[in-house]
Order: C-alpha cells, then sequence, then structure tokens
C-alpha cells in the first residue's frame, strides 16, 4: 500500500465525498496518472499528484478498470474515512467533569478547551440531527420568498447541502450535558455523510446509524459553544476531537433528568468483461463554475457558532477539463514541487481492493 497526495487544484478538484458514499455499496476502481514519487523528512514515502495528475475513477469503457474489477470479490468492502492525527492527539488538556464544565463561562472561556469522559445517555428534543449548509461558509441557509439566502452577513451563496448538526446529551454521573458533533466528527463517528442519510430520513426523525451510539462511552476534547449556552441554562460544547471509544454500557442508571430522548432504536478486449456489472461513475468537482458564480474567496473561517460547521477540511468544488485516458501527450512537468507543502494535500489512501494507480 503506498498513500497518495493531491495538492493545489488537483485537491479540490477531487470529490471525496462521492468516492466515500459510492463506496458504501459499490466498488471503487481509480487509475491515476501523472504521479511522481516524492520522500517526506527522508523516510516517508509517498505519490504526489500537482498540476500533471489526472484520474480515471470507475469508468466502464476502459480495459484495465474491468480487468481489476474481474479480479475482486463480488461484495466490496465499504470505504472508510480516516484522519490523520494532529497535535490534539497528543496534547495534555484539562481533564474536567460535567459537573465543572457545567460552570465554564461562555464568553471568559471562549476558545478553551477540555477533556471529559462521559457517555451519550440520548438527543436532546426538539432538535434537529442535520441542518442545511452554505456551500460556501458552512452557516445556516434558511428559506426567502425567492429561494434560499445564507445567514453570515456579506455571504451570496443561495446553496446548501445537508450537514451534521447531531446534539447528543452525555453523562458521567456528576452532570448531564449537552455535545454537539457537527460534519467532520458525525462521519468519523457514524461511517456516513449527513447528505447520505437525509435521503432516508427526516431531519427530525433520528436514523438509527445515529440512536445506535447511545449508551457508549468516550474520552473527548470540547470547548463551549459560546451563542447557543448564552441561551440555554446549560452550556452546551462541541465534540472536536474523539480520543477514546469504550464497550457500550446500560444508561438506566444514567437518566435521571428530562429532555433526553432514550435509544430506539475496444469492443474484443471488454468483451470477456460483458458479465460484471456496471460500476458507478465518479466525476470530479467543476471549480472554475464555483469560482465564477462568487466572488468570495475559497477558503473559509472557523467559527463558534452552534450553526455553522467549523470548515476547511473539506472544499465543495467541481472539475469540468477533462483528457482522454492513455493520451501520450499530456504534461508531465509539475509545476508545484515543494516538499514543505504536505499539510496542504488532501488525502487518499489507495488499496488493492479500491483502486490501483499508474505513472
Amino acid at each position: 500500500m503506498i498513500e497518495l497526495s493531491l495538492s493545489g487544484k488537483r485537491a479540490l478538484e477531487f470529490d471525496g465525498d462521492q468516492v466515500l458514499d459510492v463506496g458504501q455499496q459499490h466498488h471503487v476502481i481509480a487509475i491515476f496518472v501523472g504521479t511522481l514519487v516524492k520522500l517526506y523528512k527522508g523516510e516517508y514515502t509517498f505519490l504526489s499528484g500537482t498540476s500533471a495528475c489526472r484520474w480515471y475513477i470507475n469508468e466502464n469503457d476502459i480495459a484495465e478498470i474491468k480487468a481489476f474489477q474481474k479480479s475482486l470479490p463480488s461484495e466490496p468492502v465499504p470505504i472508510k474515512k480516516t484522519y490523520l492525527q494532529n497535535d490534539d492527539a497528543t496534547h495534555k488538556f484539562e481533564e474536567k467533569s460535567l459537573e465543572q464544565l457545567k460552570h465554564v463561562d461562555p464568553f471568559l472561556d471562549m476558545g478553551q478547551r477540555y477533556q471529559c469522559t462521559a457517555t451519550i445517555i440520548g438527543i436532546t428534543e426538539n432538535q434537529t440531527w442535520c441542518y442545511k449548509a452554505c456551500k460556501i461558509c458552512n452557516s445556516a441557509i434558511i428559506q426567502k420568498e425567492n429561494g434560499y439566502k445564507c445567514t453570515k452577513e456579506g455571504c451570496p451563496s443561495t446553496q446548501f447541502e445537508w450537514k451534521y448538526k447531531i446534539p447528543f446529551i452525555a453523562s458521567d454521573h456528576t452532570y448531564n450535558l449537552e455535545f454537539m458533533f457537527f460534519e467532520k466528527k458525525g462521519m468519523e463517528l457514524i461511517g456516513k455523510s449527513a447528505s447520505t442519510l437525509r435521503k432516508q430520513y427526516e431531519p427530525k426523525e433520528i436514523p438509527p446509524d445515529i440512536t445506535s451510539w447511545i449508551g457508549y462511552k468516550f474520552t473527548f476534547v470540547v470547548r463551549v459553544l459560546s451563542k447557543k449556552s448564552v441561551k440555554t441554562i446549560d452550556p452546551s460544547f462541541e465534540v472536536l476531537m474523539i480520543k477514546e471509544k469504550y464497550q457500550k454500557e446500560p444508561i438506566i442508571s444514567f437518566i435521571s433528568s428530562s429532555g433526553v430522548v432514550p435509544a430506539e432504536s475496444s469492443s474484443s478486449t471488454m468483451a470477456e468483461y460483458k458479465e460484471l456489472p456496471l460500476l458507478v461513475p465518479i466525476t470530479s468537482k467543476d471549480i472554475e463554475k464555483k469560482e465564477r458564480s462568487t466572488s468570495q474567496p475559497e477558503h473559509t473561517e472557523e467559527t463558534q457558532d452552534m450553526d455553522i460547521e467549523p470548515s476547511g477540511i473539506w472544499e465543495e468544488s467541481q472539475i469540468s477539463n477533462k483528457r482522454s485516458f492513455g493520451d501520450p501527450n499530456y504534461d508531465k512537468q509539475e509545476t508545484t514541487d515543494d516538499k514543505d507543502d504536505l499539510p496542504q494535500f488532501k488525502k487518499i489512501r489507495s488499496t488493492h481492493s479500491q483502486g490501483k494507480s499508474k505513472k
């Protein structure tokens, strides 16, 4: 196995969400061309894809892809999203009980991070598990008479996508508090995007994929959600990191307060591949279309509003320029070859069951 890193526009063009979604029930077979083998810090070998890199994913008219599909088992192994370890994973945070977190000041302690261990015992009543998120800044999108409008002042976006905002209630026997899971942590916990679950469940209809985590004990790194906390008796916290997951345990002894929802549940070459099922095509993102539709910069700022998912890890875009596979005249010259730009990459793990790369 070798890791492949995409940088610059190639990272924005790669539709990782679509790959993850399709990969839950279908094979994802990819051919990457125009990559270079690089060494990071003298010991870490990986494939680098910059301006010369192109890819072909699940294209049924490419013999190499169909040949590889034939070697795979009929039942695909679901793709899993992995997360790189950041500084928070090794940093020691102040450990607090939920009784102590109850007294955190939403203004004076804004931005402070704490570590706590608690068991999820339910979901806050009368709240939804997802929300309409602005495609540019992740702020909440509301419906107006003439369409949709972003709630962030100055944002011109009128398009949205469904993202997680799961209001779990957790307890450690000292107190019960609300812990909010936004899109990144929601996907890490559940393994599916909010948009995938939204195809089956209404915002007020809690999916079993979410309720199945009730009863599990976790160690979290959290911070207070200031704007929401000033409107409620007890503060609400955003889960920034899941440090550890423990075994499921009975929650009857935890449930003692109201507002908690308990658990519920070519023709000759391709002829031999005719019997294979068609792969699900995966396209790239059109980032040029997005740039034309808005004057806003591509980067987004992290916020601390409970209605806004801190962004910056998944940038929504799409691609339109695609050259034919096998073109011998593609430009192999790298325009970006900075050895220090690894942190800006979007990581893709290539395994024998999910795809192959070709230089």
